[in-house]
């Protein structure tokens, strides 16, 4: 996040943001002399936000809302509505998106669906793909406005358009399943290809499932597999789970049952899905395989592909 590379006299601040959001639970390690210069940091951010500054305002309201370690910023989900509601009267998108979002869920404010609306449809306006996501839901659950789905589909369309992963699956999914528009498998790849290139697993395992099908794509097995193992490597119990089932069946890749335990194994165990845990269980390993499965499982880390 930068917010404030508009006020050059306030980088400091956007150097206090980056240390408190990557320190995180170390922070109680950090020596004094550093603790001292990012409470300093945050009294200039301080200092700038009650000045008027509305991006300072906006920062602080996010601190507030997510709390850091060390008390340095505590969790203060009144505070950060105060502070995003200063930016949003400023016209600051992000801050009205969040305000919005709070009144939607009443989160440090008395949960009022019309209001959140208001600040949502502000951001929307602006281009914020987070507010444009969010009206979408709220056009189509008839919540602080009436049902429209034409509304719904502009405002899920306008977040995909800006490359808001979450927007391009849900939109992909609508034309998937013929919802508010007819089904269009065509729509539904271009918009799942598009997020999935952005790395968002959902879309990879999903468009993994139609090459593996050959629907709305020329089947192609090994493809899927590719895009299996994308999502699989990041904890996406669904495309462990079908990606144990290929090399179980040496659909797109050599049968292996070894890999087929570690991917079931991984999708029962880390996901908790009882088909994964069926199929597991029904792989029989050699003593020495199981061994194997079993150090695979214990050393499994977030990012690692089985081949």
């Amino acid at each position: 996040m930068s917010l404030l590379n508009k006020f050059k006299n306030i980088i400091a601040a956007q150097l206090l943001l980056t240390m408190l959001f990557t320190v995180g639970a170390s922070a109680y390690a950090q020596p004094w002399p550093a603790i001292s210069e990012q409470v300093a940091q945050l009294a200039e951010l301080r200092q700038h936000a009650e000045a008027g500054d509305p991006n300072a305002q906006y920062n602080l309201g996010y601190m507030n809302e997510t709390g850091t370690d060390h008390g340095i910023m505590p969790k203060d989900t009144r505070k950060a509505a105060e502070w995003y509601e200063k930016a949003a009267l400023q016209g600051h998108a992000k801050a009205q998106s969040a305000l919005g979002q709070m009144f939607i869920s009443g989160y440090g404010v008395p949960k009022d669906d019309v209001i959140g609306v208001d600040w949502l449809q502000k951001a929307a306006d602006q281009g914020d793909a987070n507010a444009q996501l969010e009206l979408g839901w709220l056009y189509a659950d008839k919540r602080g406005i009436p049902d429209d789905p034409a509304k719904a589909l502009k405002w899920w369309q306008h977040a995909a358009e800006r490359d808001f992963t979450h927007a391009q699956f849900m939109l992909g999914m609508i034309y998937y399943k013929g919802e508010i528009v007819p089904r269009d498998l065509t729509k539904t790849v271009e918009l799942w290809t598009r997020a999935s290139l952005q790395g968002y697993h959902p879309a990879q395992s999903n468009l993994g499932t139609m090459y593996h099908s050959g629907e709305g794509v020329p089947k192609d097995l090994a493809q899927a597999v590719e895009l299996w193992e994308k999502a699989a490597k990041f904890g996406y119990v669904d495309a462990q789970y079908n990606l144990a089932l290929a090399y179980h069946f040496g659909n797109g890749v050599n049968k292996n049952e070894l890999l087929a335990y570690a991917w079931s194994n991984l999708a029962a165990e880390y996901g908790g899905k009882e088909i994964a845990k069926k199929l597991r269980n029904s792989i029989t390993l050699t003593k020495d395989q199981q061994d194997q499965a079993n150090e695979m499982f214990m050393n499994w880390q977030l990012g690692q592909v089985y081949r």
